[in-house]
């Protein structure tokens, strides 16, 4: 008596072509120009990394004003900005607003962490002649330049550079870009 096991019966796809499908044959000077672009790519990259080429550099100016600024988190949940070196309150930032200065620091302090640098090293801000205005952490190395993004950006840390942020003048002339 033969014992049959059912077993899975694999049935052909629709379209299938009997014996299977053929193999994949990818032209030799496909595969050549695939391998002499890849190679450009790196050599380009490497050549703009060692040479400076494509790369986009702040030219130093002169300072306009700067303000060494500590920022500490308030019990409810807003942000106290403090003169570092006067070791005053300059301002108390509420709950839910300066989203943007929010993420700036975030971005900063989360640097300093991996360095293991604490928060009792002031952040400096920073408005150039040139119209620039650059947040600069000097214990990491790390900046950013707050006029790339946009008036709203500019105004919010613009008020942290007044002894009595609100509205008013700024203490920069406008902005005006140097080619």
């Amino acid at each position: 008596m033969s014992q049959h096991q059912p077993g899975i019966i694999f049935e052909p796809e629709p379209g299938e072509r009997p014996g299977g499908a053929p193999p994949l044959v990818v032209p030799k000077p496909a595969l050549q120009m695939a391998g002499l672009l890849i190679a450009t790519v790196f050599a380009l990259a490497i050549a703009a990394r060692f040479f400076g080429f494509g790369a986009f550099r702040e030219v130093p100016t002169t300072v306009l004003i700067e303000r060494s600024l500590r920022f500490e988190d308030a019990p409810n949940q807003g942000i106290t900005v403090i003169d570092a070196t006067t070791n005053k309150v300059a301002v108390v930032l509420a709950p839910g607003s300066n989203g943007f200065l929010r993420g700036a620091l975030r971005a900063l302090t989360r640097s300093r962490r991996a360095a293991g640098v604490g928060a009792i090293a002031p952040f400096r801000l920073v408005r150039y002649t040139d119209g620039r205005l650059v947040l600069h952490d000097d214990a990491t190395g790390q900046q950013v330049t707050i006029t790339s993004f946009g008036p709203t950006q500019i105004e919010s840390f613009d008020n942290l550079l007044k002894e009595k942020p609100g509205p008013g003048p700024t203490v920069a002339p406008p902005f005006v870009p140097v080619r």
